[in-house]
């Protein structure tokens, strides 16, 4: 990762609860819309040995405007499958497969009570 990528925070979620997703997502560097049109996004989520990916190429999530590098994830049913602190980290694809990865931060999963 990148000295330029930042911490977000995602709303802690319970095992087998619907996720809200993201409604919208800006990515920026340093305030500014990179120059190269957006051609893929990967969202990551990492809890040891499990991984977990969300992938545009997928239709997981949605590339709302290349141009401006704006994305959304629509909420899910099926999502992170054990709880824990899970570490992520959400990657964008231009130009020759070039990546930066722009956004990490953890999420905590609580168990289901029932």
């Amino acid at each position: 990762m990148g000295a330029y990528t930042e911490t977000k925070t995602l709303a802690d979620c319970t095992v087998g609860d619907r996720w809200v997703g993201i409604s919208e997502i800006t990515a920026t560097i340093n305030g500014e819309t990179p120059g190269p049109n957006l051609e893929r996004v990967v969202l990551t989520f990492r809890l040891g040995q499990a991984i977990y990916a969300l992938d545009s190429d997928d239709g997981d999530i949605e590339i709302t405007d290349a141009d401006a590098w704006e994305c959304s994830i629509a909420a899910r049913d099926d999502f992170l499958p054990r709880a824990g602190l899970w570490n992520w980290e959400m990657a964008f694809y231009f130009g020759d497969d070039s990546c930066w990865t722009l956004y990490k931060g953890q999420i905590r999963v609580w168990d289901d009570l029932d």
